[in-house]
């Protein structure tokens, strides 16, 4: 697994994230597109027509998100907000798979369109990608070294600080069931480093062999992997969530629906522009 907050679940936490003010997660929106672009032009040089191929695609992705995708995101918020004192592990599962889904798709738009722009890749363009995802790990492998919290320690920040979000301050019994539930997950972070090392060296690899026959097949593939995950990992993420929520008191779930309700209003806001 990459870590243990998974694409699927930064969907989730994408949209916990906007709901800290409806205006500001609408305007945010409204420049996704730029964004978009601004973090894909990091990875290299590009030359003005590549440039304006990345933030024409950005647009478009846009576009295709506010119709085809924004209101599944409704749906799921929808589904968050309803969870109860009886909140199961197989209803967070549901949810889970609902992100997935919304992320995949966000990953297939962009597919081809990345496929096309690696054939138009210099050698030194792709020389400064490979340096770039270098500087990226390098970041992640300075700021966990100098992480002062064991695994479980950071997990339990981790859900602290994704319900605040959601105006919701976890009181000692939840923060002790992270504690408890989490106690047996082995710390894969350093091993989820080397494992985006080795994802990184084959890409390079990749596309330095972006003029042959069989290119768009390998890269998909390649593509494909990122963002895997660890099954148990998984398992304990949604066991911990179903009895935190479960375990609510009227003031913490008042907050928790306020606050999602407010996201699915400002959801309806941008869609009906």
């Amino acid at each position: 697994m990459t870590n243990w907050m998974s694409k699927k679940t930064f969907v989730l936490l994408l949209m916990f994230s906007l709901s800290a003010c409806s205006m500001v997660g609408e305007l945010w929106y409204e420049r996704i597109d730029i964004w978009i672009a601004n973090q894909l032009l990091e990875y290299a040089d590009f030359s003005p027509a590549q440039e304006d191929q990345i933030r024409q695609t950005a647009k478009e992705f846009k576009q295709w998100h506010l119709k085809n995708e924004l209101p599944k995101y409704k749906t799921v918020l929808i589904r968050f907000q309803s969870l109860d004192a009886q909140t199961s592990v197989g209803e967070i599962e549901t949810i889970y798979q609902a992100g997935f889904q919304l992320s995949d798709g966000a990953i297939n738009f962009f597919r081809p369109f990345l496929i096309e722009l690696s054939k138009s890749l210099t050698n030194k363009q792709v020389t400064e990608i490979g340096i770039h995802l270098d500087e990226t790990l390098t970041t992640r492998r300075t700021r966990l070294a100098k992480e002062n919290n064991t695994y479980q320690e950071s997990l339990e920040k981790s859900f602290v600080r994704i319900f605040r979000l959601l105006r919701v301050k976890l009181n000692d019994g939840q923060r002790n069931t992270i504690r408890l539930l989490s106690s047996e997950l082995v710390d894969t972070r350093s091993e989820s480093i080397a494992i985006r090392e080795a994802w990184n060296q084959e890409l390079i690899e990749l596309l330095a062999l972006r003029n042959q026959g069989g290119f768009e097949q390998r890269l998909t593939s390649h593509l494909n992997i990122l963002g895997s995950e660890d099954a148990d990992t998984r398992a304990v993420i949604n066991e911990i969530s179903a009895n935190i929520i479960a375990s609510f008191d009227e003031k913490q779930r008042a907050k928790y629906q306020t606050r999602l309700g407010a996201l699915i209003m400002s959801i309806d806001q941008i869609i009906g522009r």
